[in-house]
């Protein structure tokens, strides 16, 4: 489909900018790329260290953390998890030791997540198998110019998604 040429199901008045050849290539592409990355990226951490993507989030965010220790609620905030899944993903992680459940000593309503030595250690061995992958199936695919446009781009995108998303207050 051209920018000319409307689908079948659409109007002929529908207002909308459709994508011209060269931006529907690019798209494909990225779209492609993205989710064949995402799931390789996933495919070996489940295979190395038995982590989802999401898990690997959830760990780095706490890791990132004063004393390795977040409010359950700041966890659905800030990972890129979706929010029904935080509880399901801290629960797994905890039944495996990584990650333990603690009061919040200013909110009595409130549970922390804390990042074990365990799970530290899991984090470390692997940020390892995940850096190298990023380096290997992406980093090394492209140009260091390329990338950085790739993250000034996509910085931009989640910006204003997270601007723009009515959940986010």
């Amino acid at each position: 489909m051209t920018e000319t040429t409307l689908p079948d199901s659409a109007p002929a008045d529908a207002d909308v900018r459709w994508l011209s050849e060269a931006e529907q290539h690019a798209w494909r592409g990225y779209v492609s790329g993205a989710t064949a990355l995402q799931n390789a990226l996933e495919r070996q951490l489940l295979a190395e260290h038995d982590l989802s993507m999401d898990d690997y989030a959830i760990l780095v965010l706490l890791s990132e953390s004063p004393g390795r220790r977040l409010r359950m609620s700041h966890i659905a905030a800030w990972a890129i998890v979706p929010r029904p899944q935080v509880t399901y993903r801290i629960t797994r992680l905890e039944k495996r030791g990584v990650v333990e459940r603690l009061p919040c000593p200013d909110d009595a309503r409130g549970t922390l997540a804390h990042l074990t030595d365990e799970g530290f250690a899991l984090l470390d061995r692997a940020a390892r198998t995940h850096v190298s992958n990023v380096r290997e199936l992406l980093l090394d695919q492209i140009t260091p110019e390329e990338f950085a446009v790739l993250g000034r781009a996509l910085g931009r995108v989640h910006r204003n998604l997270e601007d723009t998303d009515p959940t986010r207050a």
